[in-house]
């Protein structure tokens, strides 16, 4: 009972469903005379609308084994497989903070625990004292107007990034270098057909419904006590996958262009051995006007710049386990891997090894 239809989702159930021989079927809920016994279980996404609620209650209540591929209603307890909403916020936080951002909003033209989730993680990602802003579809263009500029927006999913970068060209406003907008969901039909192409977290719904498809088997062989036992534990939270950056985020934020500019040099040599002169020489500003303008606007060198932007895509690069270290160090410009530890151990308090160790993706209970 997969409502609206998704093909990620019925992707993923039915490669699992090949590899152990079930006979599907599809339905958005049961009829009124209709036997929930005639099922063997049910993979669904229980939305906040009566008729999907009463029909979640009644497969549950008739002992069938059930799994929600969704968290609109938690109040509803049943076994679940979801995304981890949170861990897409902070994900996103992570993206834009990466680019300099210090303003930040969430803009969604609904409300769930879904869009709760999103927002949540996403504020709690954001770094210590940045503004954050609450945005709603009533009056956008005029919202966006009064935002402080550059900022940066996380919407619900590709579809309310659509509608703001919408709003924000009739508007005036240029995305993205007065708005960044990233979208969730990762569409390719909306995230390549607009004028400004959306950058977006993927959601990765497949592995979702195929590890959801796999705890419906286990179910299934159990009891219905045991299955209503099973009700009672915490969701399975699946991770999502990258940023696919494109146009509507790719930027680096600052609101003086001389600093905006050597953030963007900075940024394109991180493999490169430079310091201060060569970013001065590289944008066409005296050093010593370059070094004041940083110490006065961003309290911190140069220097202290491009090591924090070559920590950050460090860390970006080391969440693939199957990139070795020293090759890492090369791409963000330490001269060997001995030099990229000592630095990262002396700002963040671990070796990169013990980093990576700590973040590798895992299914979390």
């Amino acid at each position: 009972m997969i409502t609206p239809y998704s093909h990620p989702r019925v992707e993923g159930i039915s490669r699992f469903a090949k590899e152990h021989a079930w006979n599907l079927m599809m339905a958005d809920r049961l009829e009124e005379d209709e036997d929930p016994g005639s099922y063997d279980g049910v993979l669904m996404t229980l939305r906040d609308k009566p008729a999907a609620v009463k029909t979640a209650k009644r497969l549950l209540a008739s002992g069938v084994a059930v799994v929600d591929l969704t968290i609109e209603r938690p109040d509803v307890r049943m076994p679940r497989v979801v995304s981890d909403h949170a861990a897409i916020g902070r994900i996103a936080a992570a993206h834009f903070a990466e680019r300099g951002f210090s303003n930040f909003a969430w803009f969604s033209s609904g409300w769930s625990n879904v869009h709760a989730l999103r927002m949540k993680g996403f504020a709690d990602g954001c770094p210590a004292g940045a503004k954050f802003l609450k945005w709603r579809s009533p009056s956008l263009a005029e919202t966006v107007a009064a935002a402080p500029k550059p900022i940066a927006v996380l919407t619900y999913n590709d579809v309310d990034a659509a509608r703001l970068v919408t709003a924000c060209r009739g508007a005036g406003f240029a995305v993205p270098q007065d708005v960044a907008v990233l979208g969730i969901g990762n569409d390719p039909f909306l995230c390549e057909n607009q004028v400004t192409p959306l950058s977006s977290v993927e959601q990765d719904l497949a592995r979702s419904a195929y590890e959801g498809a796999a705890l419906l088997e286990r179910l299934m062989s159990l009891t219905p006590s045991k299955r209503r036992l099973a009700a009672l534990r915490k969701p399975l939270l699946t991770p999502p996958g990258d940023v696919m950056a494109r146009e509507s985020s790719d930027t680096l934020a600052h609101a003086n262009p001389v600093i905006r500019h050597a953030l963007v040099f900075i940024h394109a040599n991180l493999a490169k051995s430079f310091g201060s002169r060569e970013v001065a020489e590289g944008i066409g500003i005296d050093r010593s006007k370059l070094d004041h303008l940083f110490a006065a606007e961003t309290h911190r060198s140069v220097g202290d710049e491009i090591r924090r932007q070559r920590l950050i895509r460090a860390k970006r690069l080391l969440k693939d386990p199957s990139v070795p270290i020293y090759l890492i160090a090369h791409a963000c410009g330490f001269c060997n891997s001995a030099y990229l530890t000592n630095t990262f151990r002396r700002e963040t308090g671990f070796t990169p090894k013990a980093w990576r160790q700590s973040n590798l993706k895992s299914f979390r209970t």
